[in-house]
């Protein structure tokens, strides 16, 4: 009888509807746990992989763009470029002017700066807002 009583109250335990619940209950939580974790993972992850697809497409911009340079670097424009600034070579039928400042244009621009210099504040900024 004593047995009977015991699996009675198993029974009326295992079977009673509150028990079930509780149990269907903690086993939804014990699953979605997991799976939260997973999803945020899964969100950083796609997070990260957004931002190294970023990242590539700008280093394969700067690579084009070197790409570019080195190509104009390695041009014939380029080398008659530097040719004619860093050495002073000429073109054929080309003729190489060179223009000095002369003495005249530098006391011209020394007595402006000392005129503008010997102004007031006030008559500077006069002519700097009135004056053409």
């Amino acid at each position: 009888m004593i047995k009977k009583r015991r699996n009675n109250k198993i029974e009326v335990i295992v079977y009673n509807k509150k028990f079930i619940s509780l149990v269907g209950f903690l086993v939804v939580i014990m699953i979605s746990v997991p799976l939260a974790k997973q999803i945020s993972k899964r969100y950083y992850i796609d997070e990260e992989i957004r931002e190294l697809e970023n990242e590539i497409k700008e280093f394969e911009s700067q690579n084009s763009s070197l790409k570019e340079f080195i190509s104009y670097l390695e041009s014939d424009s380029f080398v008659e470029e530097q040719a004619r600034l860093n050495m002073g070579l000429k073109k054929e039928g080309e003729n190489v002017v060179i223009i000095k400042e002369t003495d005249l244009d530098n006391n011209l621009s020394n007595t402006k700066e000392s005129d503008e210099k010997s102004n007031s504040n006030i008559i500077r900024w006069w002519k700097y807002f009135f004056v053409k």
